[in-house]
């Protein structure tokens, strides 16, 4: 890591946590979870319809904007960082104590997989399945439950003053424009793609895990999941460093 890099860092830290004493530990040692908590607890405070109007919006607008640049850098790090190294607690033989549950019961009619784990990155939901933990039907079915929870975009745009009401009903007129609702927009010159990227960013900060599906309907325990996130990781790193 350069030195300008580093300060990039830190200084998006000090936007995140803004009570916090930034050093070089604190980089070392901020973790995804945390970092996702803070992002979530800066961007209430400062997006664009936060206090019903008080205070200065452009102010807010400008340190929304900063905070979302903030969150995608820290995010980028936190997935190249070295992992710190985890001591497990350890039993009366010689290897490590992991508690996991048995993986729940294949469901009938579902398509599992069988065979080698693909050498490219993947993300959790293709990870379970390509390990053989969860169908690819549950996969599917994970997503359209996070996607359903998921706050709208054009609600966001709205509220943060980028989109009026009619602008929403023409996206969603404009058929003819093969895309998602976002690109309908950019398309039709309603949102610019700094925009876009700024509202599916925070949308997807809100969102819920997608492991939580797999956790609340029982096709896999908690400290497996757990488990799974850990190697996971270690496999797409793995995947990372092999490339030429």
């Amino acid at each position: 890591m350069t030195p300008n890099q580093e300060t990039q860092l830190m200084d998006a830290c000090r936007i995140l946590f803004p009570t916090a004493e930034v050093t070089r530990d604190f980089l070392c040692y901020i973790q995804p979870e945390g970092l996702k908590n803070a992002y979530r607890n800066r961007a209430r405070e400062c997006h664009p319809d936060a206090c019903g109007g008080v205070g200065d919006p452009f102010r807010r607008t400008e340190l929304f904007r900063r905070s979302v640049e903030a969150y995608k850098l820290l995010s980028d790090y936190l997935k190249t960082r070295k992992p710190a190294v985890i001591h497990l607690r350890r039993g009366h033989g010689t290897k490590p104590v992991l508690s996991q549950a048995p993986v729940a019961e294949r469901a009938e009619g579902e398509q599992y997989y069988e065979g080698e784990l693909p050498a490219i990155e993947l993300k959790l939901g293709l990870y379970l399945y390509y390990r053989g933990v969860v169908s690819y039907q549950a996969v599917v079915r994970a997503l359209m439950w996070q996607r359903d929870l998921r706050p709208p975009l054009g609600d966001y745009a709205c509220r943060w003053g980028w989109l009026r009401e009619e602008d929403v009903a023409a996206i969603l007129r404009a058929t003819h424009i093969v895309g998602s609702f976002g690109e309908r927009a950019v398309a039709l010159g309603l949102l610019s793609p700094s925009q876009l990227n700024i509202i599916l960013l925070h949308q997807r900060s809100m969102q819920q895990p997608l492991g939580r599906y797999f956790v609340v309907n029982s096709l896999v325990s908690e400290p497996a999941l757990r488990h799974h996130l850990r190697e996971l990781t270690r496999h797409n790193r793995q995947v990372r460093e092999s490339r030429p």
